[in-house]
């Protein structure tokens, strides 16, 4: 197991932290807008409609902006931040894509699941609807307009009467 004084006892072991929290900085910010345009829809695929939202997409590009800000402009990104975006190279930038594209496929593969599931619940409430459907004589929207109101409409009172005066009603 590694820690921390292994570390710290690395050749430049500063540096490395610097290269390491900048690849984790970019690959969060790149993961969460991922999770932006993949959270529009429960079950809907990330490619339908996927420039819909115009401000999904001008707050989209201004984490982008920010991004790049925040990695790129010297003072700002070296020293305040402690990030190093032209010093991990492209295999940083590269490694970097590793957390959006796992957040992809992983919601993605959910998107599936939760589809899947979707469709065994409705397969299962009309088998349902069905069976009290024959059982039941009355016609399905009378069933259905009764089953909400919780009362039967013969004995169910007009509105704006309560119980005694719909009785002496003709």
């Amino acid at each position: 197991s590694v820690f921390q004084d292994d570390i710290a006892s690395l050749d430049d072991a500063e540096t490395k932290l610097m290269d390491a929290r900048t690849v984790a900085f970019i690959s969060l910010v790149w993961a969460e807008n991922t999770r932006s345009y993949t959270s529009r829809s429960f079950d809907k695929p990330v490619w339908r409609n996927v420039l819909g939202n115009v401000q999904m997409q001008k707050a989209i590009v201004l984490a982008q902006i920010c991004l790049y800000a925040a990695v790129l402009a010297p003072y700002f990104s070296d020293k305040i931040l402690q990030l190093r975006g032209t010093a991990i190279g492209l295999e940083g930038w590269g490694l970097a894509l590793a957390g959006p594209l796992g957040c992809l496929v992983l919601c993605e593969a959910c998107k599936v699941i939760i589809a899947l599931q979707a469709q065994s619940y409705q397969r299962a409430l009309a088998k349902r609807q069905a069976a009290a459907e024959t059982n039941e004589p009355r016609s399905a929207t009378a069933s259905a307009g009764n089953e909400v109101a919780g009362d039967r409409a013969s004995t169910a009172a007009p509105v704006g009467l309560d119980a005694k005066e719909a009785g002496s009603q003709p």
